[in-house]
């Protein structure tokens, strides 16, 4: 698949999530499973997470000719995991997959600041790529 093909699949991904969050939001709360609990604002949050980290990537140039070339390149592994596994970790820190923290505030903090570091994780990498960059 061509990069430019990419790049739009990802961007209508992105903003089908925006538009569900933001405009729509009543679609969240649909019950895929009623056993599970699981709302499709869960499922549709995950999607748009990670295709906010896959687009991120695919925009992104790190320098080939860097010591921090590895490093980089190791880091965004680490970044796209985390946005993978951030449905499954979201579940076990809440407990189920409509994401209500009742009586949990630790876990909901811990939920937030997980998120957080996927969604602000992108600035670290930008960082980087400038500072190797200044290497040459």
């Amino acid at each position: 698949m061509k990069k430019s093909t990419k790049l739009i699949l990802l961007v209508s991904v992105l903003g089908v999530t925006l538009y569900c969050l933001f405009v729509q939001p009543e679609l969240l709360g649909i019950n895929l499973s009623k056993k599970l609990n699981f709302p499709l604002g869960s499922l549709i949050s995950w999607s748009g997470i990670v295709a906010y980290v896959l687009l991120f990537h695919l925009s992104i140039k790190l320098p080939t000719k860097s010591i921090f070339s590895k490093v980089g390149k190791q880091l965004r592994y680490l970044h796209l995991g985390l946005a993978l596994f951030w449905l499954p970790v979201s579940y076990f820190i809440s407990g189920n997959l409509a994401f209500a923290f009742q009586n949990k505030p630790i876990a909901f903090k811990l939920w937030i600041g997980y998120t957080l570091v996927i969604l602000l994780f992108p600035l670290f990498l930008i960082l980087l790529n400038r500072f190797g960059k200044s290497e040459k």
